[in-house]
């Protein structure tokens, strides 16, 4: 399994669209946006940018997850591979742990190049205490959403699994507050920001950044999140066993 998980990562580093799409895009929006930010204010009891550093780390790691899982499962699928691995040793649920396992490992680079961006770049400024705990609870809070990247990649065939992914995501960190804070939207927005997965991420980050533990309920939700999609994708996987 080490073997399998190690040729899965190496494959998506060698994508460009990987590099584009969940490393290049969000460092290019937080030196672009972040500057223009640079007002001196403070959102949710930190600074803007640092505000903003967390919402594009988190954006470029849900990118990265979902990427990993959706376009590459649907291609997968789709060449045959996911039937040549019946026949070898890997179990069934070996193969989802090597896909979740490799799509964690994915986001990290997306996390710390935004972070790292942020404190060359921008006037973000943390102890060494508040850069690790930032960096922890955003990398363990994408857990869901390798889930829901493999999800998509059962759902969609490989043609439309990635344009799926990508709205998905832009449209989950939309109403999810990662570009608008959720004390600028009106109420009704505000209120379906507080039950998507993509806020409870992003507010692990964001309570790191101001010094404050993580919430309860960010991760009761986030978990709730990865055992829903997890369910779905055994059934989706099930799915295909019976039909192949």
């Amino acid at each position: 399994m080490t073997t399998y998980l190690k040729l899965e990562v190496l494959r998506v580093l060698r994508n460009r669209r990987y590099r584009i799409l969940a490393l290049a895009v969000p460092i290019g929006f937080y030196l672009l946006f972040g500057k223009l930010m640079n007002t001196g204010g403070d959102i949710r009891g930190t600074g803007v940018q640092s505000w903003f550093m967390v919402s594009m780390a988190a954006y470029s790691a849900m990118l990265a997850v979902v990427f990993m899982g959706g376009s590459r499962l649907a291609a997968e699928r789709l060449g045959g591979w996911t039937r040549v691995l019946r026949v070898t040793p890997l179990p069934a649920w070996g193969y989802m742990v090597t896909k979740v396992m490799a799509a964690l490992l994915l986001a990290l680079p997306s996390i710390l190049l935004v972070s790292a961006t942020a404190a060359v770049a921008g006037p973000v400024r943390l102890g060494a205490g508040e850069w690790a705990q930032t960096v922890l609870l955003l990398w363990v809070g994408t857990l869901p959403f390798a889930a829901f990247g493999i999800l998509l990649g059962y759902l969609f065939d490989a043609d439309t699994a990635q344009p799926v992914a990508i709205v998905s995501i832009l449209l989950l960190a939309m109403l999810g507050g990662l570009f608008i804070p959720t004390v600028a939207m009106p109420e009704v927005m505000r209120q379906i920001a507080h039950v998507l997965p993509s806020y409870h991420l992003a507010d692990l980050g964001w309570r790191a950044v101001g010094g404050l533990a993580p919430h309860a309920a960010d991760l009761l939700v986030l978990a709730a999140y990865a055992a829903a999609f997890a369910v779905l994708v055994m059934w989706r996987y099930r799915r295909d066993e019976a039909r192949a």
